[in-house]
């Protein structure tokens, strides 16, 4: 574990409490053998999908690592993000860089087969992309409406058994709110469990 986050260390702005809860939840998912992909919306320069995926590099579930970001930065937070949010941030933040991504999964030994980088905004790429089962789902994409997207085109995919990370619950007003929103309109009953500003919780 020390050699996977000493690593993506350097790529991620995550907390180590946030990286090693990520490294925990893998090995969770092979422990209980959930069935399914990794995927990771919001994905910066690499850091938390690599510990993900050199945590399951060794599954016999044979897991692929699906990996979506505009790499563009940020799009614009709005109304429903708060006035933090729209005050003190912009557009363009957070950019992230391919080359970095294959760069760390090169250094961690993770197969470019089993790794599919999907670039371009949230609205324009999902409506194509089809993945059948999901045994991880790590969300860190800040706003309400990138957030929201996620949730709806993912969630229904995920395994039972298998856990959605929120990274920014804690931090973020637009995350907390398109979270709870898609909670009540779908009539889950979770437990959310926290690290540091990150909330996750494990499909039943």
């Amino acid at each position: 574990m020390l050699c996977i986050l000493q690593t993506a260390k350097g790529y991620t702005v995550l907390s180590e409490p946030r990286l090693i809860n990520l490294y925990k939840l893998a090995r969770e998912i092979d422990i209980l053998s959930v069935p399914g992909d990794i995927v990771e919306c919001g994905v910066y320069n690499g850091g938390s999908a690599a510990t993900i995926a050199a945590t399951c590099l060794k599954s016999h579930l044979n897991r692929n690592i699906w990996l979506f970001d505009s790499f563009e930065g940020l799009p614009k937070p709005s109304d429903k993000d708060g006035i933090r949010a729209q005050s003190g941030f912009h557009e363009g933040w957070c950019l992230g860089d391919v080359s970095k991504v294959r760069e760390i999964f090169s250094k961690l030994h993770i197969p470019e087969s089993r790794v599919h980088i999907v670039v371009g905004w949230f609205q324009d790429t999902f409506p194509s992309i089809q993945i059948q089962r999901i045994a991880l789902l790590h969300i860190d994409a800040d706003w309400y409406e990138s957030v929201k997207l996620c949730l709806e085109k993912f969630y229904d995919n995920v395994c039972p058994g298998g856990f959605i990370i929120l990274d920014d619950y804690g931090r973020w007003e637009g995350c907390r709110r398109a979270t709870d929103e898609f909670l009540i309109k779908h009539q889950l009953n979770v437990r959310l469990t926290q690290v540091d500003v990150s909330h996750y919780f494990q499909k039943t």
